[in-house]
């Protein structure tokens, strides 16, 4: 049962692998045979070996009554596989053209907007916030404001991959931190060559004080809020982010005032001092 199980989850169908099992115990052998051994119905027993032929696990002697014969393991499994794999390759293909062609339609489907549009939605578990932030980095298309919570340092690290794309695409990202977030820069300083080269060009960084709140505000029109846990401010309770163009420009000069109060933190020199801590 375990070989017929390994077999299904290569691709065999249950008497497929069946009746190759059979087939390699028995040797060649004609279908009654085979379909004795391997309890596969008689009635399905030629479809099933027709279909073991097609996918090279068995040759096909054509003499009356014809005679099957068992390709060896090793070379009909790699065989299915490179043939498998190649098909593979063809679906993604043809699924990558679909998705940019159905991106370049869809993109001129007209939306009616509202001026009073809102709109908001909901995460708490980490996996939830995890996939929050990664749409929220993949959709903006021109900045990023966020104040957050000490909690947010995990997730930035996993983040990185979506904040460097969203700066080659020209995004420009202020990140205000309080005393306690200084270490992103530990973080930071493991990264590639490549990938801190970006950041130090797409992050603005700000060193704040003393700051009770924790939010982002994203393309001016998107508000990110960070709930820390009533009994444990080290940890999310929940993050909301509201779709409000009113609300976005209020915190936007909320951010503001705390940001042009800020201390400018160079992050080439705090990364530095990490990766040389006996320098100074």
């Amino acid at each position: 049962m375990q070989n017929e199980q390994l077999l299904q989850e290569v691709g065999l169908n249950a008497y497929e692998a069946a009746a190759y099992l059979s087939l390699l115990k028995l040797g060649v052998s004609e279908a009654s045979d085979i379909y004795r051994d391997s309890e596969v119905p008689y009635g399905k027993i030629y479809s099933v070996l027709e279909s073991l032929a097609g996918k090279g696990f068995v040759e096909v002697q054509a003499s009356r009554p014809k005679k099957f014969r068992a390709v060896d393991p090793e070379l009909a499994l790699d065989t299915f596989f490179e043939r498998r794999k190649a098909e593979v390759e063809r679906e993604m293909a043809f699924l990558k053209s679909s998705v940019e062609e159905a991106k370049s339609v869809l993109k001129a489907v007209p939306t009616q907007k509202r001026k009073d549009e809102f709109f908001w939605t909901t995460a708490i578990t980490e996996s939830e916030i995890k996939k929050f932030a990664v749409s929220i980095y993949s959709e903006v298309k021109k900045s990023v404001c966020v104040l957050p919570p000490v909690f947010g340092i995990s997730i930035v690290f996993y983040l990185l991959p979506e904040i460097t794309k969203a700066i080659d695409r020209g995004v420009r990202i202020k990140l205000m931190i309080s005393p306690r977030f200084m270490a992103l820069a530990s973080v930071l300083s493991h990264q590639e060559g490549e990938i801190l080269e970006k950041l130090k060009k797409g992050l603005d960084i700000r060193l704040v004080q003393n700051s009770n709140s924790c939010f982002g505000i994203v393309d001016d029109s998107i508000v990110v809020l960070f709930q820390p846990h009533p009994t444990d401010r080290d940890r999310v309770l929940s993050v909301v982010k509201v779709r409000d163009s009113g609300l976005a420009k209020n915190l936007k000069e909320e951010f503001d005032l705390l940001w042009n109060a800020g201390e400018k933190l160079d992050l080439q020199e705090e990364l530095e001092d990490k990766q040389n801590p006996g320098k100074n």
